[in-house]
């Protein structure tokens, strides 16, 4: 009876063995024996990094624009100082820009993969609050999105918020500026010199409205030089100034009125020279040229 047994368990310990239950027989499978074709680990495309914000120093200016035909300003944007940055630890080729309309598609396209960029947003792109129930909001906001796409295709983005007051309803800017004014430049008494309080030129308003000294300011450029601004009347300070002349007892500059440009301090056109003088009249509330005109000092 054991000799049977012991001859049993031998006879199926050699059945294991040859099925490979015991490890002997090689049991991988080949990929290539299954009709497969190896694969390798593809290399990591990381995205872009890239990170945004206002330049608050700069603040929101708004621009407007008159309409001839109607003389009526009216708001049609903002500049906005906006910084950026991004980087592709790749060295991927990068696309970076503004997206005004949130389109997805890039509107400014700064020429840096960081630094400052100065951006006109549309009116079309700020939005009131709405009115809500108790709350008076005089504010607006405008989202733009910067943009960054590798040339691996990977593309990330980022929103700035920009919140800014209620732009000036439109106006009538009759009172601020003058399409129909007329000014006229003369060289003014005596010549020039190397002393620094020659008079230059005379400007005479022939045409136009009463203008307040508050909102005026005038400047010159000599020869081509970098335009300097002069003191209105009854002010110092500066490397020229205005002397009034015609109606001087009340504070607008009026039809008949004009002003001698005179150097105060600074030796703007050297002695026995002819010196081209442009003179620029700025409404310095509306940020409006009203005129422009050129004369010479001799």
């Amino acid at each position: 009876m054991h000799m049977i047994r012991a001859i049993n368990v031998l006879t199926l310990a050699c059945l294991l063995v040859l099925t490979g239950c015991f490890g002997v027989a090689d049991d991988t499978i080949s990929p290539e024996a299954e009709g497969q074709t190896p694969t390798t680990a593809s290399s990591l495309s990381h995205p872009p990094s890239i990170h945004v914000w206002q330049d608050m120093q700069f603040g929101i200016e708004e621009t407007r624009q008159v309409d001839p035909a109607t003389n009526i300003s009216s708001a049609i944007g903002a500049n906005v100082s906006l910084y950026h940055a991004a980087v592709d630890v790749d060295a991927d080729l990068l696309s970076i820009g503004w997206d005004f309309d949130l389109d997805g598609i890039i509107d400014s396209s700064p020429t840096a993969n960081s630094g400052f960029t100065t951006l006109f947003v549309p009116l079309a792109h700020w939005h009131e609050f709405p009115d809500w129930v108790n709350s008076s909001v005089d504010t607006q906001v405008a989202s733009i999105a910067f943009i960054a796409t590798d040339s691996a295709g990977n593309a990330v983005s980022e929103f700035i918020h920009l919140n800014a007051p209620m732009f000036n309803q439109p106006f009538d800017v009759t009172w601020y500026e003058c399409i129909m004014c007329q000014f006229d430049a003369e060289d003014a008494n005596g010549d020039t010199t190397d002393q620094t309080d020659d008079n230059l030129v005379r400007v005479t308003m022939n045409q136009g409205g009463d203008f307040n000294w508050a909102f005026i300011s005038v400047k010159i450029s000599v020869d081509n030089a970098a335009p300097v601004t002069c003191d209105n009347p009854g002010a110092t300070g500066g490397s020229c100034g205005l002397v009034e002349f015609g109606s001087t007892s009340d504070q607008v500059w009026s039809v008949g009125d004009g002003v001698t440009i005179v150097e105060t301090g600074q030796s703007l056109c050297d002695a026995g020279q002819t010196c081209e003088v442009k003179v620029t009249i700025i409404n310095t509330r509306m940020g409006i040229t009203i005129d422009e005109t050129t004369s010479f000092a001799e």
